[in-house]
């Protein structure tokens, strides 16, 4: 296959840091069509997030208020992967400190860009089985229910837009078995973590 046209990028410039948590750049570039323009980039880190799936079909999610966007829905446990951190490990560490849960083996299922025509920022989505708990959840900031959600409602919930974010979608999508029935097991609400004042 040939490769596609490219954007070439004549210079980047640094408009805004806020490192560790965002930057915003600004490139001089020529697209594909040979028009130059100038564009924005936003940079953020890799994110890791888990679907932890039981032996009943249902995934465990954080059922949560996302002010940013307005939203209230159910979210795969994750998070920004530490600098020097592996995104398994990091995986691993923000499933148990948003839920108390380990899981046995992980399955990588995606590395993805949500919005690659502006935003960089790597998404690493695993699915975990044999989930347990542990211990009690102990991040207050990422404060919000835990609900056991059956697979079976993926679509309708996606359809509704109480999937929230992408890599909860890519990894509740991906949960689903190619092939044979889901359990009906019902929603199992976990517990309810509680902010700190």
């Amino acid at each position: 296959m040939a490769s596609p046209p490219r954007t070439d990028v004549h210079s980047e410039r640094t408009v805004y840091d806020a490192s560790p948590w965002l930057q915003v750049t600004l490139h001089d570039i020529t697209t594909p069509d040979g028009v130059p323009r100038t564009h924005h980039a936003v940079r953020l880190n890799t994110v890791a997030s888990v679907v932890a799936v039981d032996d009943h079909d249902r995934a465990l999610m954080l059922y949560r208020h996302r002010w940013i966007v307005g939203a209230i829905g159910f979210e795969a446990p994750g998070g920004i992967v530490e600098p020097g951190e592996a995104p398994e490990v990091g995986a691993r560490r923000e499933l148990l400190e948003e839920t108390g849960f380990e899981v046995g083996a992980l399955e990588l299922v995606a590395v993805l860009e949500p919005m690659p025509g502006l935003v960089e920022t790597p998404h690493h989505v695993y699915i975990g089985r044999t989930p347990r708990q542990v211990a009690a959840p102990t991040d207050a900031e990422e404060a919000a229910d835990l609900v056991w959600v059956p697979l079976v409602e993926t679509r309708e919930l996606l359809a509704a837009g109480q999937l929230l974010g992408t890599a909860t979608a890519v990894g509740m999508l991906a949960a689903l078995p190619a092939a044979g029935q889901l359990s009906h097991a019902p929603r199992e609400h976990v517990v309810t973590v509680t902010q700190t004042p």
